[in-house]
């Protein structure tokens, strides 16, 4: 909304973890095919107190995360 590409958010007392997401901006990106391409990125942060939240669980989470933004129609099934 403002265009704030990216930020870090400060975990406030008493809170597990919390996500700062970027404006998206399209970036030039090589594809899969080995091509070079525009593709529309944003940086997610996440802060998390590891004695509340394990991290290898939020990594899975930033990957599903990830997979979701990247294909929503999975969101359907």
């Amino acid at each position: 909304m403002f265009g704030v590409d990216r930020f870090d958010a400060i975990l406030p007392p008493g809170t597990g973890a919390i996500m700062a997401v970027g404006a998206s901006q399209p970036t030039v990106v090589a594809t899969k095919d080995g091509r070079i391409g525009m593709k529309s990125q944003m940086q997610v942060n996440v802060t998390a107190d590891h004695r509340v939240i394990y991290g290898a669980d939020l990594a899975s989470f930033l990957q599903t995360l990830a997979k979701i933004i990247e294909d929503p129609k999975d969101l359907t099934l």
